[in-house]
C-alpha cells in the first residue's frame, strides 16, 4: 500500500448510505447495506495515492466523488494515462488475478471521497448470481473500453486524437463539459502539452469547442469532432 493511501477522513458507510455501486442494485436492500457496511471510506487530499504501482491488489475502489488518473511512466519518465475515473465509477484492476500487482499508480486529480471493498467481502458477495452477472457486464464494459483506447491512440492524427478522447471523456461523464488540466489530456493521449494546445486552439477556431478557463473544454459540435475522429 502506498505510504499516502489511507490520508484522509476514515469512515464506514452508515445504514443508510445511498452510495451503492450498481452491481449490488437487485439485491434485498438489508443486504446491500450489510455489505457496503463493511466498505472503508476515505476522503484522500488531491495529489494523493489510492494505491501506487506494484502494490499489491487487495480490494475494489468505488469512486463517491472527485477524479483519479491511472498512471505509469515510461523508461524515459514521461506519464502515460491509462484511466481517467469519476463519480460512481469503479476500479476493478486485477482483482480477479490471484496475487495480482496492480500495474498503475493511482492518483487523486481532485478531493477524492470513495470506499474500498476487501477481495474477501468482494468475493462473499459474487456468491450471489445477480450480482455476479452484474460484475460480468460492468468487465465488459471496461474491456469495451479498453479497445476504445487502442484504437484512439493508433490515430495519427493528433486532431484526430484529440478529438476523439473528448468524445470517449463526454459519454463516459454523460456532459458536453470536459474538466482536464491540458498535462493530463496529453498524458492520456501520448502527445505533447503544446501539440494539445494548439489543436485545441484550432477546434476553438472552428467553434467546434469552447475552452472556458483553464481546465474546461465545453463541447459545441458533437458531429463535427465525430467527424475530425472518423476521418483520422
Amino acid at each position: 500500500m502506498s505510504e499516502n493511501s489511507n490520508i484522509g477522513i476514515n469512515m464506514n458507510c452508515l445504514d443508510n448510505c445511498a452510495d451503492r455501486p450498481s452491481f449490488l442494485l437487485g439485491l434485498p436492500l438489508d443486504k446491500q447495506q450489510e455489505i457496503m457496511g463493511k466498505a472503508v471510506w476515505n476522503t484522500y487530499p488531491r495529489g494523493s495515492f489510492l494505491f501506487a504501482e506494484e502494490d499489491r491488489v487487495d480490494g475494489i475502489y468505488m469512486i463517491r466523488s472527485g477524479r483519479v488518473k491511472l498512471s505509469t511512466w515510461d523508461s524515459e519518465g514521461r506519464e502515460q494515462i491509462v484511466g481517467i475515473f469519476s463519480d460512481s465509477d469503479i476500479i476493478w484492476e486485477g482483482v480477479f488475478m490471484e496475487g495480482s500487482r496492480y500495474p498503475y499508480s493511482a492518483i487523486c486529480l481532485t478531493e477524492v471521497e470513495c470506499s474500498k471493498l476487501d477481495l474477501r467481502e468482494l468475493a462473499k458477495v459474487m456468491e450471489e448470481p445477480s450480482v455476479a452477472l452484474r460484475v460480468i457486464a460492468l468487465l465488459s464494459n471496461k474491456l469495451h473500453d479498453a479497445n476504445e483506447r487502442v484504437l484512439l491512440l493508433s490515430t495519427t492524427s493528433p486532431k484526430a486524437r484529440l478529438a476523439g478522447f473528448l468524445l470517449n471523456r463526454s459519454r463516459h461523464t454523460s456532459s458536453d463539459t470536459v474538466v482536464l488540466k491540458l498535462e493530463d489530456i496529453a498524458a492520456s493521449i501520448q502527445l505533447r502539452p503544446e501539440t494539445v494546445s494548439r489543436r485545441i486552439r484550432e477546434l476553438e477556431k472552428d467553434g467546434i469547442i469552447t475552452k472556458t478557463g483553464q481546465s474546461t473544454i465545453q463541447i459545441g459540435d458533437r458531429k463535427a469532432l465525430e467527424e475530425i475522429f472518423r476521418l483520422g
